[in-house]
């Protein structure tokens, strides 16, 4: 994931690899059906969302809050082409099976 979200340049992954983890640790996962922030601490983190505060109180947690919301968007949109991807890659490669019920096969 973290791939698809640098840029060009490459020179840009460290500053985005905090929001990229907080989007991982809020995906749910298909293999527990949980996100790791539930499991962890037993709940989810609220969604950035205020109480519609004037413009220009608190600009500065305006603007990192704005580039947190804007790379956890990115990463939720990297996955979800990344399942698409993966999903459709591995459909490809499968096979019906070449046998039916009642035939003999080893284990």
């Amino acid at each position: 994931m973290l791939r698809q979200c640098i840029g060009p340049s490459q020179k840009d992954w460290v500053s985005k690899l905090p929001a990229i983890e907080f989007a991982i640790n809020l995906a749910r996962s298909d293999s527990t059906g949980y996100a790791p922030f539930f499991l962890n601490t037993g709940r989810m983190p609220r969604a950035m969302i205020w109480e519609d505060p004037a413009k220009d109180e608190y600009p500065g947690v305006r603007a990192y809050a704005q580039r947190v919301k804007n790379a956890i968007m990115s990463a939720h949109d990297s996955i979800i082409a990344a399942r698409v991807k993966q999903t459709r890659d591995a459909n490809r490669r499968r096979r019906p099976a070449p046998f039916v019920t009642g035939d003999l096969v080893y284990l």
